[in-house]
């Protein structure tokens, strides 16, 4: 069974949060592992062959078609799944085409300096205090590149490029069957947003989801569990493909809710120069995005 809707991304926009949503809809059945990255592989003769350049992404993926029909365990009238590279990778549009062409595709977009930060902290998580200088230094590296293949540690910034990534499945399915949502809507008007997305994915759209949780948020916290966490985060990927699908689901929502419970609130951490920087970096995607899209991000500045 292949998926008939997916989550494409962006990263570090709450493509958890609405995975494990989705997944309480009796109409719907997502994945039982979160981000199985399927459509980051074109299948060739000789088997998968990546697109990324990660390592760590590619050992916790599901690049085999066999083991990737397994993730969905019942028949649903929405069967899908969220992998948030999937609006980054430009081979993704067509992959996901070939195998399935008349799949809902549902974009989640964030203010895209905000994004980048809260991917900065996610991947730095333990710098503290060093953050925002260390976050600076790493826009300096990345600002002249153009897009490559993605790399943790190197894509805080072009992950956020929208426009460019949005306008490849505009060019590869036809309008009707992607919709785009803001983050902001998503945490700001959670109940309205999942009904809309019900009715993109032409399920019940009253359905009562417990979204009392936002999952796997970024938060730059130094406690004790957090820092077990962050020493135990290398061998996820290899769990995740060592052990049975259903039981590194269970553990990745336990680790997902773990992260939100350590959550730490704050103000902008970013210095106003960086901040209206990047933001000039940034303005064609977020004017594309509101012409086009209707989207338009207010001032948020949590990770």
């Amino acid at each position: 069974m292949l998926p008939n809707f997916l989550v494409l991304g962006a990263a570090r926009c709450g493509t958890t949060s609405l995975h494990y949503y989705l997944a309480e809809h009796p109409d719907i059945c997502m994945s039982s592992i979160k981000e199985p990255n399927h459509f980051l592989f074109e299948q060739a003769s000789s088997g998968p062959k990546s697109c990324i350049d990660d390592k760590r992404i590619v050992a916790k993926s599901v690049p085999e078609r066999d083991r990737y029909e397994r993730l969905f365990a019942i028949a649903a009238k929405a069967v899908g799944e969220a992998s948030p590279l999937y609006l980054y990778t430009r081979e993704t549009p067509e992959l996901i085409r070939a195998a399935a062409p008349d799949a809902r595709l549902i974009a989640i977009v964030r203010e895209p300096v905000d994004r980048a930060w809260s991917h900065f902290v996610y991947v730095n998580d333990d710098l503290g205090d060093r953050a925002a200088a260390a976050f600076a230094a790493a826009v300096d590296r990345e600002l002249p590149l153009g897009y490559e293949p993605y790399r943790t540690g190197t894509h805080f910034l072009r992950l956020s490029a929208y426009a460019e990534q949005l306008r490849r499945y505009r060019d590869t399915f036809p309008a009707e069957q992607l919709l785009v949502v803001s983050y902001d809507a998503l945490i700001g008007r959670t109940d309205e947003t999942l009904a809309a997305i019900c009715r993109f994915l032409g399920v019940d759209d009253a359905h009562a989801f417990d979204t009392t949780v936002r999952y796997n948020p970024s938060s730059g916290e130094t406690s004790l569990v957090a820092r077990l966490d962050r020493l135990a985060r290398p061998a996820y990927p290899y769990l995740k493909r060592a052990l049975p699908a259903r039981m590194t689901g269970r553990l990745a929502r336990g680790r997902a809710r773990l992260r939100a419970a350590q959550r730490a609130d704050g103000g902008d951490p970013l210095p106003p120069d960086l901040r209206k920087r990047l933001q000039e970096h940034f303005r064609p995607d977020v004017e594309w995005l509101s012409a086009e899209s209707g989207i338009t991000f207010g001032s948020a500045t949590s990770a």
